[in-house]
């Protein structure tokens, strides 16, 4: 069956079950339902747009092999009104950034505006996730996400813990320099209030150290 009329057919949390029923069928094997998927996230109804969107990211999650070849049709995307489309779309971008840096890279721009405006929580999580995505990609690419992961930190503290993981996964593209401003990252936050703030600190510190130990930098 087509997947249009059972994304039409499904709203709120009915839709997220069948996005995940239909995201799996397609990891085991049946492919037209990601071809379809990816072809209705500018659909006219944006339940049909959100739900195909759920399709991509979760098969992304798994197989993003089988969602990078289509990833400059998801940019489209990250235009449409609905929030909820447009934080899969991203994140499902920085899933697929390893294997098409150039096409995620075009959703810079987006990115930027997101963390910009009153996004909401979803939204800004999502973009930082991809940003962490995209600044694992290589030495130049981590230069251009650094700034605004630097500047997430200063406008969304809530999402402090979210960008001190996307860190993380940054510190392979890092040089001597940019090791060190993360260690120093690293230990403004190791004394956190916050539980999940501070463990990721730690994480990020022992991740650093095994890098690379910066002058000053302390156990």
């Amino acid at each position: 069956m087509s997947v249009l009329p059972q994304l039409e057919n499904n709203k709120g949390l009915l839709s997220s079950a069948l996005g995940k029923s239909l995201a799996a069928q397609a990891l085991a094997g049946d492919q037209p339902i990601l071809l379809e998927a990816v072809g209705l996230l500018a659909y006219s109804d944006k339940n049909v747009r959100s739900g195909a969107a759920k399709i991509v990211e979760l098969v992304a999650e798994t197989r993003s092999e089988w969602v990078a070849p289509f990833a400059p049709q998801l940019l489209v995307a990250l235009d449409m009104p609905e929030v909820q489309t447009r934080w899969m779309v991203i994140h499902t971008l920085g899933l697929c950034a390893a294997i098409d840096s150039a096409s995620a890279l075009l959703a810079l721009a987006k990115a930027q505006q997101f963390l910009q405006d009153n996004s909401g929580v979803c939204l800004w999580d999502r973009t930082i996730a991809y940003l962490g995505y995209l600044g694992a990609t290589s030495p130049g690419n981590l230069e251009l996400v650094m700034p605004l992961l630097e500047m997430a930190l200063e406008r969304i503290p809530q999402q402090t813990r979210t960008v001190l993981e996307a860190f993380q996964r940054c510190i392979s593209q890092a040089d001597a320099e940019r090791l060190a401003h993360l260690a120093a990252y690293a230990a403004q936050y190791s004394q956190s209030a916050k539980p999940a703030v501070k463990a990721a600190a730690v994480k990020l510190h022992k991740q650093v150290k095994a890098a690379f130990r910066p002058a000053g930098y302390q156990n």
